[in-house]
């Protein structure tokens, strides 16, 4: 059963304040070298098969199946419990997502490799605009030094994530007030589908590799998978296999029991239940208390 790691006050109002919370040190050094090997092997191999894409990249979508290293950071215990009292316990994963970014080749225009500023979730904010709601976050984790500029760090404009409109600037490199996440091998970066992030050019000798693991609310339809294969579930326990998409009714993602859900007895035992609302004159709408 996945491991508690409480979200303090503090977390919880810079995420939701700036759009992203930065955990370094999420993975251990023993765990980034294992990925690493697992990167390795996905990547000779779609290389071969695939090749890069026309931005100069290779990634490989719903990865989780292809290793149980991969398997294990459905329920990472330094980042999922996170996401899980940010969202609540009705949650699933909606992708998981290996992106390999090898140095541009050289006298490439670092504007073609570079991903534009935008915001996740498909057609959804161009859906709903201004009236896009947080839906899922997603988990970086990051296997490559990305301490120095110019290797394809992710960028992110703080606070973005309340905005109704796009903020001033998103047709340049660098709008005012965006920030560039220089970071260590095995950090962890949360951040949801309204804040506006892109990804800048990798110009070094390094190749950089990242894994991405979203979770999103049960009536959201996966990115990247229909349904996890059997001997897949067969194999995790009943929190796994919620997250990983697993239902016994059709039902069951909109209008779950408390069996279906079992995130939901898992929380209940490290957080206190919301308090019923006191009011000093009864009305309609007052809670009674005993």
């Amino acid at each position: 059963m996945m491991q508690f790691t409480p979200l303090t006050e503090e977390q919880r109002e810079s995420f939701e304040h700036n759009g992203f919370l930065l955990l370094p040190d999420a993975l251990h050094p023993a765990q980034v070298d294992r990925l690493l090997e697992v990167a390795d092997q996905l990547y000779e191999k779609g290389k071969t098969t695939d090749g890069l894409n026309d931005r100069g990249f290779w990634q490989q979508r719903n990865c989780l199946p292809h290793d149980p290293a991969l398997l294990d950071l459905v329920d990472c215990p330094t980042t999922v419990p996170l996401v899980v009292q940010l969202l609540g316990h009705n949650i699933q994963l909606i992708t998981s997502h290996l992106v390999v970014r090898p140095p541009i080749p050289e006298g490439t225009e670092p504007a073609q490799m570079v991903s534009g500023w935008h915001r996740d979730g498909g057609t959804a904010p161009s859906d709903l605009g201004g009236a896009l709601p947080r839906m899922f976050i997603k988990i970086g984790y990051w296997l490559t030094d990305l301490s120095q500029t110019g290797r394809g760090a992710i960028r992110l404009i703080p606070g973005s994530n309340n905005l109704n409109s796009p903020p001033l600037g998103l047709d340049r490199d660098a709008p005012e007030g965006a920030i560039e996440l220089k970071v260590k091998p095995g950090t962890a970066l949360l951040f949801e589908n309204r804040t506006y992030h892109a990804v800048g050019p990798n110009t070094s000798r390094l190749t950089r590799k990242s894994l991405f693991f979203g979770y999103g609310y049960r009536w959201i339809r996966p990115m990247d998978y229909m349904a996890m294969p059997l001997e897949l579930l067969e194999r995790c326990d009943p929190v796994r296999r919620q997250l990983l998409g697993d239902c016994t009714s059709p039902m069951g993602f909109q209008l779950p029991d408390k069996d279906e859900v079992p995130l939901r007895t898992w929380m209940e035992q490290y957080t206190e239940p919301p308090k019923p609302r006191r009011e000093e004159t009864p009305g309609l709408f007052s809670v009674k208390t005993s």
